[in-house]
């Protein structure tokens, strides 16, 4: 073969792996990119510092994780709050999580220890708790805040952030796995069978004045042994026994205090309404709450004239421990489109 031949060849192949890798690694860099592949586990983010501070409140010191990139941006946060857990702001998913919004945002991440996922702390308790440690890292931490919830945890978020002074509120809240309606969801919880994750069971069996308070310890010890990812029912048999693990199946929830979450109470009509942009994604497999709920509230939003994106994924699992990276490439666009919008950086209000 003639070297000129050989040159007409070779030439635009090797443009053509230039501009390949040249790609790759501009999707590297990518923020979107970067937290698709890290939630996905497809990656583990390089350089997250993970810290644990005591952060002071008026009630007293609250341990807190922190995790951040050495170049991190130095007032720009990002305040977690954690799942319905006794492993809580130590929970595995949560450390994945954090370190994911880390390495692609550039943000601190903030993860505060919030008590009452074992106990049966009231849901006015909890969100009390929240708004006091909201307010005292707003105060020690000078900057620009974001906000992520997951699950029950998420709307328990919204409702904490009522009784936030509306220029501490977070410019962007990024929810996952939400609901709007609590009384909605314990009707779906009780017409349900078994396709409902089984820690939905313990979180309601606790809180249920029908079973005892030994009957309430092993169901502590039951959550307590709980792990990422779907809810192993033979484990929760041995740690319960066999009458006690069917009572918890088959006990209604009829928890008053959740039931009466709806629109009226997570965005009351006499408040002004926050100047805030919000992002759901809700998994179309998701077995605690169903991604057509997330819509609910992203629907919702809408109509009160709030900012909101929302995402009904396959890639990211609700108590899966990882998606699946074929889910992933397939919805690569929307996610891209979603988190870009999510980790751009506009200016503060």
């Amino acid at each position: 073969m003639k070297k000129t031949t050989l040159l007409k060849i070779l030439v635009p192949v090797l443009v053509i792996c230039a501009m390949t890798a040249g790609a790759m690694v501009w999707l590297y860099f990518k923020p979107s990119v970067r937290f698709m592949l890290a939630m996905n586990d497809s990656i583990v983010p390089g350089g997250i510092i993970e810290r644990e501070v005591m952060l002071r409140t008026n009630e007293g010191d609250t341990p807190m994780l922190m995790y951040y990139r050495e170049d991190a941006h130095k007032d720009r946060y990002f305040f977690l709050i954690h799942g319905l857990t006794p492993k809580s702001y130590k929970h595995p998913t949560m450390k994945k999580i954090s370190g994911a919004l880390a390495w692609a945002s550039g943000y601190t991440v903030l993860v505060p220890h919030i008590r009452g996922s074992e106990t049966s702390r009231s849901i006015k308790e909890v969100c009390s708790d929240i708004v006091q440690i909201y307010t005292d890292l707003r105060a020690q931490y000078q900057g620009r805040f974001h906000a992520f919830g997951a699950c029950i945890s998420a709307t328990i978020l919204l409702l904490a952030l009522n009784d936030v002074p509306q220029d501490l509120y977070p410019e962007k809240v990024y929810l996952h796995g939400p609901f709007l309606n609590g009384e909605m969801l314990a009707d779906f919880y009780n017409k349900s069978g078994m396709e409902v994750d089984y820690i939905v069971k313990l979180a309601n069996a606790i809180r249920n004045k029908s079973f005892s308070e030994s009957e309430k310890k092993l169901l502590s010890k039951a959550i307590a042994a709980t792990k990422p990812g779907t809810t192993d029912r033979e484990e929760m048999k041995q740690i319960l026994g066999e009458e006690l693990y069917w009572k918890a199946e088959k006990a209604p929830v009829d928890y008053s205090e959740f039931k009466e979450i709806n629109e009226l109470t997570l965005f009351p009509k006499g408040r002004p309404l926050p100047k805030c942009k919000y992002y759901i994604t809700h998994s179309r497999s998701d077995n605690i709450i169903p991604y057509s709920m997330g819509m609910g509230l992203h629907q919702y939003l809408l109509t009160r004239g709030l900012s909101s994106k929302f995402l009904a994924t396959g890639a990211f699992q609700h108590s899966d421990s990882a998606g699946s990276l074929f889910k992933l490439i397939g919805e690569a666009g929307m996610l891209m489109n979603f988190f870009d919008d999510l980790f751009g950086d506009e200016n503060p209000r």
